[in-house]
């Protein structure tokens, strides 16, 4: 009031969010703190929002870190910047800033939570830091000077790990393509596995079992929080995931379809006025007299199964695209045609014996579809 400015006050229930996501109540109070800050910049139309951080915050941090185990960045200490918060106060210690308040008589208020030792970062705060001060009065300085040599020296880092990205990571369509062969030569294979695929999300433990899947048979893969890891011949290949898709659609009749994700032709012809059958997979003749509309047009599931063209015996379609070799991206986006409970046609690759075009064959259902998923398409980005 005295200066005459807006505050802006949310109180949450830290617990529940703790029992929900299954965190510490440190973690949630910070996540649903950063949250409630992005919708207040997005509310109010700020710029950015500032946090009171300070050179003890990212001392305090750097430690914690070691105790649970880090890379270089992990002992670079609080980022100045992270989007769009910013923290102007990081180069001052809390001691500085304390006297600087008591000298202008700026009163403040501190969280009580800070005196309980029962957090992590207050039992360095009040146990750990002053040990070290006494075995180095200047302790807090010095490690500001280690801090600002570790944040240089990750620069470095950075740069060569990024241009090793750029240089072994080939970017075609919707995914990325790894040379295996490129990848073993670097040393040590370990840290550059973890420094190279951790920014799409793979943890420390599933880079070190990518060494695995790099020596397995094709169809290996490893699945991050964002993105899916599979090994297809002598490369890795890495796309960003995508949730499966459980949409519906149907054709009444020949003559009534509804709305598809992609174009498609639907036409019925008497089987004399086709003079030969096309070799295209993105085209399907079918018996008109063995379907049984309406059909349905969906994405297959784990326990699907049909009859391949040629074949007698029933095969699992998720056995099918092992057979094909279809990586795991592609397979999971391709689309396939039902009548009733029967698979007629796995869309772009095979349709089922059952409905093939024989000698007794009237009249032909013939169907012409273009989806971003084919097996020219396939060949194309693999």
């Amino acid at each position: 009031a005295s200066l005459e400015l807006p505050v802006y006050v949310r109180r949450f229930d830290v617990e529940e969010t703790c029992r929900e996501k299954g965190i510490s109540i440190q973690m949630a109070a910070r996540e649903l703190r950063y949250a409630w800050f992005e919708e207040l910049i997005r509310q109010q139309h700020f710029d950015v929002v500032a946090t009171a951080h300070n050179l003890n915050d990212s001392v305090e941090t750097v430690l914690i870190n070691l105790s649970r185990g880090t890379g270089i960045k992990g002992l670079t200490g609080i980022p100045p910047r992270n989007d769009q918060v910013i923290r102007p106060l990081l180069f001052a210690t809390r001691p500085e800033i304390a006297d600087y308040a008591s000298r202008h008589q700026i009163n403040y208020r501190e969280d009580s939570s800070n005196i309980q030792t029962k957090y992590s970062r207050n039992k360095i705060r009040h146990d750990v830091i002053p040990v070290m001060e006494r075995i180095n009065p200047g302790f807090i300085g010095t490690m500001n000077q280690n801090m600002n040599r570790l944040k240089e020296i990750y620069a470095i880092f950075r740069d060569a790990v990024d241009h090793t990205r750029d240089r072994l990571f080939e970017k075609a369509d919707d995914r990325i393509r790894i040379d295996i062969r490129a990848l073993k030569k670097l040393s040590p294979v370990r840290t550059w596995l973890f420094e190279l695929f951790s920014p799409f999300g793979f943890t420390r433990s599933q880079c070190e079992g990518m060494e695995k899947i790099m020596d397995a048979e094709p169809g290996r893969r490893s699945i991050s929080t964002t993105h899916q890891l599979f090994k297809d011949r002598d490369q890795l290949i890495l796309v960003e995931s995508r949730p499966r898709s459980f949409e519906r659609y149907y054709l009444d009749s020949p003559e009534k379809v509804s709305h598809l994700p992609f174009p498609m032709d639907v036409e019925v012809m008497e089987r004399e006025k086709l003079e030969k059958i096309p070799r295209d997979n993105r085209i399907a003749c079918l018996d008109y007299d063995r379907i049984q509309f309406p059909l349905t047009i969906r994405h297959w599931y784990h326990g699907d199964y049909f009859f391949p063209l040629g074949m007698e015996q029933m095969k699992k379609l998720s056995d099918f695209f092992v057979d094909q070799k279809i990586p795991v991206p592609v397979k999971d986006r391709i689309w396939v045609l039902a009548s009733g409970r029967k698979i007629v046609w796995i869309m772009g690759y095979r349709i089922d014996d059952r409905f093939k075009i024989t000698g007794k064959t009237r009249k032909i259902l013939l169907l012409r579809f273009q989806a971003d998923v084919a097996p020219q398409h396939m060949k194309e980005i693999i």
